[in-house]
């Protein structure tokens, strides 16, 4: 005989199973948010590490001694997954405030070899070349841009100049 009540042996465990699903898609969302936040900061974080390897390279012992020592240093750069440029200035150095970092100009040295290193196929050239030639202040508004300033020493015609190294790094 069916007694009264008795829906079924899933029919009454029912009521309990409801909070342990609800617990389970709790648990299951908080760990989705969790490790997204996190793969999102491990992107960024990468993307730093790679412009200081970009860094680290063109830097080298800080001394750059011709443009040639220039040019192999930017061959050791390598494929990055990130569009970059890198340039070396001595607007600073000569007491110049650089207050907008996309309007540093390029140097160019007495043979008239200007110093920078990029990434990018195609790019219109301006006189004095800047770093804006390569990415605009409204470019950069479409990108998350990274950028470093270290400082350096370049010679030129035997004569050692305090400069600075800029490096630039969008995606």
């Amino acid at each position: 005989m069916l007694k009264r009540g008795f829906i079924g042996p899933i029919g009454d465990d029912l009521p309990s199973l409801i909070p342990l699903l609800f617990g389970l898609v709790m648990f299951f969302s908080a760990f989705t948010t969790t490790f997204n936040s996190f793969d999102r900061n491990n992107v960024i974080f990468k993307d730093d590490i790679t412009v200081m390897k970009i860094s680290r390279v063109m830097q080298s012992n800080s001394y750059i001694y011709s443009y040639e020592n220039f040019e192999e240093l930017c061959s050791g750069v390598g494929i990055v997954n990130l569009n970059f440029v890198t340039g070396i200035s001595e607007q600073a150095a000569r007491g110049n405030d650089v207050q907008d970092l996309f309007e540093v100009e390029i140097f160019e040295n007495s043979d008239g070899d200007n110093y920078y290193c990029t990434n990018l196929e195609s790019v219109s050239l301006s006189n004095p070349l800047l770093i804006s030639d390569f990415l605009s202040l409204e470019d950069a508004a479409d990108f998350t841009v990274v950028s470093r300033v270290f400082p350096i020493v370049v010679e030129d015609s035997k004569v050692v100049k305090p400069m600075h190294l800029f490096v630039v790094a969008w995606k």
